[in-house]
């Protein structure tokens, strides 16, 4: 076992000297080279950040990062879907709520009362095919407690998609402004590491294998 750890390592090691003598010989190359300046179009935040700020994906377009468009907006749209959803389960079944309860008030009427069957039967429209006039009082029960749950259920997701819709909109606008700030970031090879391998030695342990990396700046 050690034997077979012992030659992954050395494989490894062989590996990282090969690239370490290939990033040398890219900086010998580079060294003769005349490198002629690039000019780099700067971006500046404060529009960038306003574009996002009016419109949501106009920084994206003004630091030139299409490709971020169809991210946007396809998150955009769902939250949009959500809310549209969540919003109409939500009314259904407060709907529902409110004319189940004026139903069971004349369900559960004296006999002296002059209570008119309300005509409103929103609650058939989310339990169809069911005669409430005929179920018990636990089912009663049963069915508005459901309905009072539902609707608070969906009025908190409507309400979490709103929260998720202006969380889009700003990190649209911390997208764009970042972006922005590093559209001058320079990345060249005066910033490299290297990765080799060293032999240290010490009087308890011995000879020791090792990687050594350095960081230039």
């Amino acid at each position: 076992m050690n034997k077979i750890k012992t030659l992954l390592l050395f494989v490894v090691l062989c590996f990282l000297v090969l690239i370490s003598g290939q990033n040398v010989q890219a900086q010998i190359i580079e060294a003769d080279t005349v490198i002629a300046p690039i000019k780099i179009k700067e971006h500046s935040p404060h529009k960038a950040t306003l574009y996002s700020a009016l419109l949501p994906g106009l920084g994206q377009i003004y630091n030139r990062k299409y490709w971020k468009l169809p991210i946007l907006y396809g998150g955009i749209g769902v939250t949009l879907y959500a809310i549209g959803w969540n919003t109409g389960q939500y009314n259904d079944f407060k709907n529902a709520y409110v004319d189940f309860s004026k139903f069971l008030e004349y369900k559960n009427r004296p006999e002296d009362s002059d209570l008119i069957e309300p005509d409103s039967k929103r609650y058939e429209k989310v339990v169809p095919d069911r005669d409430f006039s005929a179920t018990t009082p636990e089912e009663d029960e049963w069915y508005k407690t459901t309905f009072q749950n539902k609707k608070d259920s969906y009025k908190r997701d409507r309400d979490l998609s709103y929260i998720i819709l202006f969380g889009v909109y700003v990190l649209n606008i911390i997208d764009a402004t970042v972006d922005a700030h590093l559209s001058t970031f320079n990345i060249n090879d005066n910033l490299t590491m290297t990765v080799q391998p060293k032999m240290n030695y010490t009087p308890v342990s011995g000879s020791t294998l090792g990687l050594s990396c350095r960081i230039n700046f």
